[in-house]
């Protein structure tokens, strides 16, 4: 019995031996590492359907700080991390509403990765979120109409239309404290001087007691079709010409712009059939598989009962403009910051020299922005010394815009230092010569 418990003695500690043997050549090849990743974005999970993020004002909000992360791992997976590897979140899971901090998470996003965190290598460890029940009410709608037809015409009642039917009230949805604010949704129609009947889409705008408008809630629908009948007292109406337009243009190509002249024709009749028309059509315009602007003279189709009055034409020309679909593309270019006009007396700096700035616009334009240096200049004639910070805003043509906010560089001017005299060395006496007595060569 004791012979076999020696054995398996020996062997486990032959097999501890053996495994102490291998860590040690294995962290010796592949030593433990650090590595750090900044500015990762935040994943926000576990979010109620029922809840809302929102800020101080209570509006919801979708931009939270970027994470700082410190990870350590060994040096082979050290060699292939990357920062899309990484996957920083904060979850909501179970929470209700009110104010919430929220600790932040670190996870792989590949399953054969694996590392640790401590818990300093999580800058900021957490985030605070304010959560507010989303709540959703009907409200009216309010017409606001200004300005008047003129003499000889009158306005019948204004219409309100989605989708073709009817409509008086629309849905209000967001964080509650926003939308039990809101009291109705209003629209304006200017008819000043209008001789045809106002048919347009307006927007509706969440307003409250006050008619200010309420910020952070949405509006279903939020445009409606608004239709103000505008009448001829007397035998005559203006009626708006509507070209009857079908095919579609060639693949990457769209309408861009429809133009007729005249836009506006008036008819004679007795009044029913007058009554009776809102629109002049006419007759059909193809413009299938259209790869340039497409102008025709089209009659008009002239209903029963009416014809035009003295002087106006029974045709129009109906001009389409067809123009290639622009798609809109980003590219990230460098623009160096440069310093004039500093005084002669002052030292100026700025720091960082270039800034990396994001560009939207349509392949052309960005092309064209990128074939020259981007430069932004500071004048700093009528600034003293001090530290400064200041967005950069270079100058863009038309169409090309930044993505998001621009960057910010800090300018520093501080004062040329006056140089001090050094002091005058005093003058040293020489020191008087010693008188040695000769010797008398007659003396003994």
């Amino acid at each position: 019995m004791n012979g076999v418990r020696s054995t398996v003695l020996r062997v486990l500690l032959a097999f501890g031996l053996s495994f102490a043997l291998w860590s040690f050549v294995s962290f010796s090849e592949n030593p433990e590492e650090t590595a750090r990743f900044e500015d990762l974005t935040l994943q926000i999970v576990g979010l109620a359907t029922d809840l809302a993020i929102v800020d101080a004002n209570g509006i919801p909000t979708t931009s939270f700080p970027s994470v700082d992360v410190t990870l350590r791992t060994d040096r082979r997976q050290r060699s292939e991390l990357r920062p899309v590897d990484i996957r920083v979140v904060a979850d909501l899971s179970g929470l209700g509403p009110g104010d919430h901090i929220v600790p932040i998470n670190v996870q792989p996003t590949r399953s054969n990765l694996s590392f640790s965190v401590s818990s300093e290598g999580v800058e900021p460890p957490t985030i605070t979120v304010r959560l507010e029940p989303i709540e959703t009410i009907t409200v009216p709608i309010n017409l606001e109409i200004i300005g008047s037809p003129p003499f000889s015409f009158e306005r019948g009642t204004p219409e309100l239309r989605y989708n073709g039917e009817m409509i008086r009230a629309v849905e209000v949805s967001g964080p509650q404290s926003r939308v039990l604010r809101v009291v109705a949704a209003r629209t304006v129609a200017n008819i000043a001087q209008l001789r045809a009947t106002y048919n347009a889409p307006l927007n509706l705008t969440p307003v409250d007691a006050n008619n200010q408008p309420i910020e952070g809630v949405q509006v279903r629908p939020a445009t409606i079709t608004v239709i103000i009948p505008i009448n001829p007292v007397v035998g005559l109406r203006l009626v708006p010409v509507a070209p009857l337009i079908i095919g579609s243009p060639a693949p990457g190509y769209t309408v861009s712009r429809i133009e007729i002249e005249p836009p506006l024709i008036t008819l004679t009749g007795s009044s029913g059939p007058l009554d009776a028309i809102s629109l002049l059509q006419t007759e059909v315009i193809d413009i299938s598989d259209a790869r340039e602007t497409v102008v025709r003279i089209a009659p008009l189709i002239i209903p029963t009962g009416t014809s035009p009055a003295q002087g106006e034409p029974d045709v129009v020309t109906v001009t389409v403009e067809i123009t290639p679909i622009a798609l809109p593309f980003q590219v990230r270019l460098p623009v160096e910051i440069t310093l004039t006009g500093a005084r002669s007396d002052v030292i100026a700096t700025v720091q960082p020299g270039v800034v990396e700035i994001t560009f939207s616009g349509i392949s052309d334009q960005l092309t064209a922005l990128a074939a020259a240096p981007l430069v932004v200049q500071f004048d700093l004639s009528n600034l003293a010394p001090g530290v400064y910070p200041f967005p950069v805003r270079p100058n863009l043509p038309n169409g090309v815009s930044i993505v998001g906010e621009p960057p910010e560089v800090t300018i520093t001017i501080v004062p040329i230092p006056t140089p001090t005299p050094s002091p005058t060395p005093e003058a040293t006496a020489e020191p008087e010569a010693e008188l040695t007595p000769t010797p008398d060569s007659s003396s003994p």
